[in-house]
């Protein structure tokens, strides 16, 4: 295969055809706005799951990183990537969310193409501005785990989906392929928009007009190229499954785990209405209503507002419901963000078909140009209210507790010192050791207990473990120490650190 070749099918699998060029420049600049808002809090400190993730996974040999699915913070191609970026350039919190802020940036043009599939111009464009700035997405979007690019792949999924309906060609059928094997190999809960796609796209070739033969053949082929991504899946993860945690660390652990029926339905209603609550959280009211009225249109005028035949969120929703049942299991909020992308894609479609039905009764010279800038305009007053409110908002703050103690104690800390903390106080103070060069080594592990010469304990004072009497009480330490001679040699915020020498002999 040629270079010509080449560039045709990229050309065929990522450009729409027919676009003009002024809607290429109005993506370029939401795809900007999405870069901004997403900048604003990629230096946030960093969170416990990004240390747990970094600590004992990206900072590992590749090996480990490739065969260690001790926990579900392993997302092993983003860890992969983290892993690299940290190797490259080193591991300070904007480089360890890296992967994630580029992959949230990506999904703007990827909203764009994946709504190209199912609607016009427009539409795509007001889909990707949505996408630009929802919170959930930008949020994640500066969290160094692997949703963004589940998000991601989801979305190029979709655009792969929308192509196939029309055309089985070799390219679209190979990427389809292989972005379902990096989604499963990123997380196993792409499961779920894996299953909502595939379903979407079986259930339109089974209802296809034209001879049925040609349908069920169209659906022999696709299956035949989902069986291929599963073998890729397996290839991808047989390290965990022959060399490492083994199979049931994947399939079999306290995430995925069935649930009894009485705990599934248990967890069925809160879980649901958090996720609501996830998803609403950061928007302003009326775009709230604006976006379910966006998103109820699309449903009611399924053939109308879009170009295909059957409805994409229904097939989604159909399909997520049968996988839930299926694994007995209520995902956390974070799972469904690549519903959350979706819900906003068909939302934003709906609403930019009602105004072109307004529009189009009142003729006008520029009618072609209003819907985009407008657009634009809201997106960008979206961007500036979000920056003026980020100069004061607390979440800017660039130190952090943790981040001021482990400071502090590679300053300090002495060859007879023995850290002591619980979670999540030593995973997010060891990630800031680590980085400069101190083993996570340093912290008391009960799984390998040792003799403690000298005691620095780090004490939350608003958690459930608030004294550094309450720490060493939880690994059953306390008698091994001279309490009444600890002494405060740190404190910030709510964090203390005591230096407690150990009781002679012991």
């Amino acid at each position: 295969m040629n270079w010509k070749t080449v560039k045709t099918e990229l050309r065929y699998l990522f450009l729409p055809e027919g676009d003009a060029r002024r809607v290429g420049a109005f993506l370029g600049l939401v795809t900007v706005a999405a870069a901004i808002l997403r900048a604003l809090l990629v230096n946030q400190p960093v969170f416990y799951d990004e240390a747990y993730t970094f600590i004992f996974y990206a900072s590992k040999p590749l090996p480990t990183i490739l065969a260690n699915y001790s926990a579900p913070n392993n997302h092993i191609f983003h860890t992969l990537l983290a892993a690299l970026v940290y190797r490259l350039f080193g591991a300070s919190p904007l480089l360890l969310r890296l992967p994630a802020f580029l992959a949230g940036i990506a999904c703007v043009p990827a909203a764009y193409l994946a709504a190209r599939r199912f609607f016009n111009a427009n539409q795509a464009l007001a889909a990707a501005a949505a996408i630009a700035v929802t919170p959930g997405l930008v949020e994640y979007s500066a969290n160094g785990r692997g949703y963004t690019l589940i998000v991601l792949f989801s979305l190029l999924l979709a655009n792969f989906a929308g192509l196939l309906v029309r055309e089985q060609r070799r390219s679209a059928l190979a990427a389809y392929g292989l972005t379902a094997a990096l989604g499963f190999f990123t997380i196993p809960i792409f499961l779920y928009p894996m299953a909502g796609l595939s379903l979407w796209l079986a259930a339109s070739y089974l209802t296809e007009s034209g001879a049925r033969q040609s349908g069920f053949r169209s659906l022999k082929v696709f299956l035949f190229t989902c069986a291929l991504a599963g073998i890729l899946t397996f290839l991808l993860y047989s390290p965990v499954i022959f060399f490492g945690t083994g199979l049931g660390s994947l399939i079999g652990n306290e995430i995925v785990e069935p649930q009894t029926w009485r705990t599934f339905r248990a967890n069925l209603a809160p879980r649901l209405t958090n996720t609501l609550i996830f998803w609403m959280s950061g928007i302003a009211p009326t775009f709230r209503v604006l976006s379910v009225v966006g998103f109820a249109l699309s449903l009611l005028f399924q053939k109308k507002v879009s170009n295909q035949r059957l409805s994409l969120p229904v097939c989604m929703t159909l399909a997520v419901a049968v996988s839930m049942l299926v694994q007995r299991v209520v995902p956390l909020p974070r799972v469904w963000l690549f519903l959350e992308a979706f819900y906003m894609l068909f939302a934003a479609a709906g609403l930019t078909w009602l105004i072109e039905l307004v529009l189009n009764r009142f003729p006008m010279r520029f009618n072609s140009a209003v819907i985009p800038s407008a657009i634009i305009l809201i997106t960008a007053g979206i961007l500036v209210s979000t920056v003026t409110s980020a100069r004061t908002a607390t979440v800017q703050k660039r130190d952090s507790p943790e981040e001021m103690a482990a400071a502090y104690i590679l300053a300090h800390i002495q060859p007879e010192d023995t850290l002591v903390a619980v979670s999540p106080v030593d995973i997010q103070t060891a990630y800031y050791l680590v980085v400069n060069g101190l083993s996570y080594d340093r912290f008391y592990q009960p799984s390998r207990p040792a003799k403690i010469q000298n005691a620095l304990v780090l004490a939350r004072t608003n958690s459930s473990d608030g004294t550094y009497q309450d720490v060493l009480k939880r690994f059953d330490l306390t008698r091994d120490f001279m309490l009444k001679r600890a002494k405060l040699v740190f404190e910030y915020g709510p964090l203390q650190i005591y230096s407690v020498p150990a009781r002679v002999g012991q």
